[in-house]
């Protein structure tokens, strides 16, 4: 599913209307329908409160006061003090209300008025798509006073005070219940922190033309329930192991060989038929899990395998540096690069300039800091612009870890990931993930559908595992039973 930044949600509009004849009062008539389907079907509807700005997000909250009044709802709007010059459209769309008789007040009753006390639901059509920077005056009051009522919340389009394009806030802004945005999603709310913003998240294409929503390219996008299924792989009734795939997992070190046994269940639980731990001379396992098997590095043919991932408790000694140069020579096999071989990455001039074939890179924040020669505060800054570039320069698979992972390949389309919670913020759920995308991409998906469905199916995971057991206290070992049960 394509996930549109505010430009691209404008263009897509203007063709709508120059192209295919759509009157906008007919888009603003749909996206106030929308909203009365949702408020209908969601809220127990009595006193409604409609508080509009002066954009076209307004007209669409006008609108919706019409439809509601007309229904019989109790409707008070609430608008901006003093003249408000209005779009067109939405100028009519309040003109209509106002012949009805429907209520309206100043944005300033609100902090005198009961009305808020007494309401069972409170819309937000203050700001629309195109706002950025930081809410003031009697704005950033409006939204505290909304924020501060005991009412559901739901936001139109967009929750105001919220960045389209970045998910960014800089001042005041409306904590919604729920948002109900049209068209398509909006960048904005698919990443922290707009995400947490928005509530529930519901998309209504108001009637737009399906060529538009789905047929143009986008900067950006987010994978939906049917197209996970049609990406997973299907075993064949007369499959066996082999045809599954060999996952090879290098790593482990004196008190660090948990990761890459983690790595290598995650393989299995994923679906690939065969995983081998490469573990250096020296390492023990205390207990080796029953389905795996051991070589050591010495005895290693890399072309033996579907798929290599090197790093989980790898260490950055000079033994893990050689192996590494050696892994990234490989042409052929495609690998998964994480914890630290990340690490040794970021110690190595231009390594992406000697790089070759398939590489699928996994750095939480702090390792990308160190890749990238930047702060982690920057790299929580500049996420969505700094995964591309750098997949790009890097030419590999980049995903970027955190609240709402991305995954941009080789400064492709980046991909929005909606899964997880924060109970997967503990030790060992990274070298899971790296088990997961490892053990889809042994089972024959290209580089950027394992790392994409890797990611979800990870969040799922956690996400079950937080239902059964809770948000806090989830060990990276619950995760693997719980792989099994998503994918099915």
């Amino acid at each position: 599913m394509k996930v549109a930044t505010a430009q691209e949600m404008r263009t897509i509009d203007r063709i709508a209307m120059e192209d295919y004849c759509y009157p906008g009062l007919i888009l603003m008539e749909h996206a106030a329908l929308g909203l009365q389907r949702v408020l209908s079907s969601r809220f127990e509807l009595g006193k409604v409160a409609i508080v509009c700005g002066k954009g076209n997000n307004a007209g669409d909250g006008w609108a919706l006061a019409r439809l509601l009044y007309l229904s019989g709802y109790l409707v008070t709007v609430f608008r901006p003090d003093g003249e408000v010059n209005l779009p067109p459209d939405a100028r009519q769309n309040r003109e209509m209300a106002l012949k009805l008789g429907i209520n309206e007040l100043p944005w300033s009753s609100l902090s005198s008025d009961p009305a808020l006390l007494s309401v069972t639901v409170v819309v937000d059509a203050l700001l629309g798509t195109g706002f950025r920077g930081k809410v003031a005056g009697d704005l950033a009051t409006t939204i505290e006073l909304i924020n501060n009522c005991t009412a559901p919340v739901i936001a139109v389009d967009i929750p105001s005070g919220v960045e389209a394009d970045t998910g960014r806030i800089s001042g005041p802004a409306i904590k919604a219940d729920l948002t109900l945005t049209f068209g398509l999603p909006k960048v904005g709310l698919m990443v922290y922190p707009g995400r947490e913003y928005a509530g529930g998240i519901i998309v209504d294409p108001i009637g737009l033309p399906k060529p538009l929503l789905e047929g143009t390219p986008g900067s950006f996008y987010t994978l939906d329930d049917d197209e996970i299924r049609e990406l997973l792989p299907v075993r064949k009734p007369d499959s066996h192991k082999g045809n599954n795939g060999h996952l090879l997992v290098i790593g482990g070190w004196p008190g660090m060989t948990g990761a890459p046994v983690l790595a290598g269940l995650a393989g299995l639980r994923s679906g690939a038929g065969l995983v081998t731990l490469g573990l250096r001379e020296g390492v023990i396992l205390s207990e080796k899990p029953m389905e795996v098997m051991v070589k050591r590095w010495p005895e290693l043919k890399f072309e033996d395998y579907q798929a290599i991932i090197v790093g989980p408790g790898l260490s950055t000694n000079e033994d893990g540096r050689a192996i590494l140069k050696s892994i990234l020579s490989l042409q052929a096999v495609p690998r998964v690069l994480d914890a630290d071989a990340l690490n040794i990455l970021a110690t190595m001039d231009n390594w992406w300039e000697e790089a070759k074939g398939s590489l699928i890179l996994t750095p939480h924040p702090g390792e990308m800091a160190r890749l990238a020669g930047i702060s982690t505060s920057q790299v929580q800054e500049e996420r969505l612009s700094l995964v591309r570039e750098k997949a790009k320069l890097w030419g590999v698979t980049l995903v970027l870890k955190g609240a709402a992972t991305l995954v941009s390949s080789k400064g492709g389309p980046v991909y929005i990931n909606p899964t997880g919670n924060p109970g997967l913020a503990t030790a060992g759920t990274g070298d899971v993930l790296a088990g997961m995308i490892g053990g889809l991409l042994a089972q024959g998906l290209n580089p950027v559908q394992a790392a994409t469905v890797g990611v979800n199916i990870h969040g799922r995971t956690g996400d079950l595992a937080a239902k059964e057991i809770g948000p806090v206290g989830i060990l990276a070992g619950d995760l693997l039973p719980r792989i099994p049960y998503v994918l099915k």
